[in-house]
């Protein structure tokens, strides 16, 4: 549990660090931009399979037209040899399709899993401030004051193949910072309570200390309870 509460935060002062991992700003278009060009893919494999289908029963009869025509009449061309030459494009497209189906689901696989592990950051906090540093790409680190803080909301958000995530609002008299948290196996049990930004909703008055003590001791039970 990520608490600015306890006896020896209160000897000693509250000063904690720690990281988080947040998804990715384009998750949900990245996702969609990938099945869509997976499905389009399976539907041009599955119009070529059907046309193969429909002319493979005329081929032996194409054949012997085409080779007919090449005997007998080998000035101008030959409809039946055109139509084993589009049943030749036709089977050679179903085999690049099948090549480009499997190499654009094993680079959306790579993409899904790179998506969940999200992007690192990091914070630190104490009895005045908390301060969070975005990923090194982004170049951005940002001071939080509580007495700056107005507010923090936070709901669930999920979508097919992403990471399971809190959408993270925190307000301030500065504008909102907005974090879509990735959830760890704990904050999908336990909530808001095992995320870092816990920590703000304590400093500025939305939990307090009898509440916390209530949490905890009401963990400690049910860990003796299962142990006994």
């Amino acid at each position: 549990m990520y608490t600015s509460f306890g006896k020896v935060n209160d000897r000693f002062g509250f000063s904690t660090s720690g990281k988080f991992r947040c998804a990715y700003k384009n998750t949900r278009s990245i996702v969609i931009g990938g099945m869509t060009a997976i499905g389009v893919l399976i539907v041009l494999i599955i119009i070529s399979v059907t046309f193969v289908a429909v002319n493979i029963g005329d081929f032996s009869s194409l054949f012997s037209e085409a080779l007919w025509d090449i005997i007998f009449k080998p000035v101008g061309g030959s409809p039946a040899g055109q139509s084993i030459a589009n049943l030749g494009f036709a089977i050679s497209g179903i085999a690049f399709g099948i090549i480009l189906l499997v190499i654009a689901i094993i680079v959306f696989l790579i993409i899904v899993a790179t998506m969940r592990m999200g992007q690192e950051y990091s914070f630190r906090a104490d009895e005045e401030k908390f301060i969070i540093t975005y990923p090194e790409k982004m170049h951005r680190v940002v001071k939080l004051n509580y007495e700056d803080v107005t507010g923090v909301t936070y709901e669930e958000w999920s979508f097919i193949f992403a990471p399971k995530c809190f959408d993270i609002t925190v307000k301030t008299k500065g504008g909102d910072l907005y974090f879509r948290f990735i959830h760890t196996g704990i904050s999908k049990a336990n909530g808001i309570r095992e995320t870092p930004f816990n920590i703000i909703r304590e400093r500025i008055g939305l939990v307090n200390e009898d509440e916390y003590h209530y949490i905890d001791k009401s963990a400690a039970e049910q860990k003796k309870t299962k142990f006994r």
